[in-house]
This record gives C-alpha cells, structure tokens and sequence, in this order.
C-alpha cells in the first residue's frame, strides 16, 4: 500500500474517532467546548491571552467551520445511509454504489479541508508567540483524544 493511501486511511480514522468521541452539545457548552469536535475554545483563548476583539473574530472563525462542518457530516450520514441500502439490495446498482462512494470520499475531503482552512485562519489572527502556543494546544487536544478513544478501546 502507497504512503498517499496509508496516511488518507490514517487521517480519516483519526477524524471518525474524533467524531465518534465528541461531546454532546449540552454537555460541549457547559464544559466550554466547541460542540463539534470537542476543541476547548475558551479554554484556548485564554492560553493565548487574547485581547476582547482578536478572541472574538477567533471564535467566530471556530462558529463558522463547526457549522460547515456540521452540514458536511449531516451529508455523509445521508450518502451513507442510502450507500448502506444500496448494498443490501438484492440486486445492487453498480453506478449507484460508485456515486455514492464518490459522494462520501469527496464529503470526506472537505471535512479534512475545512480543518486546515480553519487553522489558517486562526494562525492568521496570531502572532508568532501565541501561534506556538496554539499548536501546543492542539498537540495536547489531540493527545487527550487519542487517551480517551485508547481508554474507550479497553473497556470494551
């Protein structure tokens, strides 16, 4: 198997682990969460030492990919439901299924896009000092959910 294909199998695990382990929305707000994946936003601001105005155009980039994101999944979740259905059928449409196929990995590359895009943004909004301590931040973000889904795995 190629490193492409390797390292696109990688990311999307990571991702469907991170969505699998996100927070409920009550649950996200009342711990100062981001109701997507979970990234502690407020908690992140304050890291940062962000003046008012720079931590709130830096929040309303987050608002802004969370609910793209958002519509994105909800596509998948369709796409995959009917691929699901497509397959079940006692005579499955070929076309059908590659369609569908295509439709979920595109979703899937915009999904992957919009977290980059989304990290521009807020690096845009930093200067170097606080851009190191942002991407400590997600190290350690990104650690906890490995822990987690890793914690979630034993108990199973």
């Amino acid at each position: 198997m190629n490193a492409k294909m390797k390292f696109c199998r990688m990311s999307l695990g990571i991702l469907l682990a991170a969505v699998l382990l996100m927070p409920g929305p009550g649950r996200a707000e009342e711990e100062g969460m981001s109701p997507g994946l979970g990234m502690p936003r407020e908690r992140v601001v304050q890291e940062l030492n962000l003046p008012p105005d720079k931590a709130d155009k830096f929040l309303a980039v987050s608002d802004r990919y969370e609910k793209i994101r958002e519509k994105i999944i909800a596509g998948i979740k369709k796409d995959e439901e009917e691929l699901e259905k497509a397959l079940s059928a006692p005579q499955p449409d070929e076309k059908r299924i590659k369609d569908l196929v295509a439709s979920v990995t595109a979703c899937h590359d915009q999904l992957f896009e919009t977290f980059k895009v989304q990290r521009h943004e807020e690096m845009a909004l930093l200067n170097p000092l606080q851009q190191g301590k942002f991407v400590i931040a997600l190290k350690r973000w990104h650690q906890e959910m490995r822990d987690k889904y890793e914690r979630q795995r034993a108990e199973e």
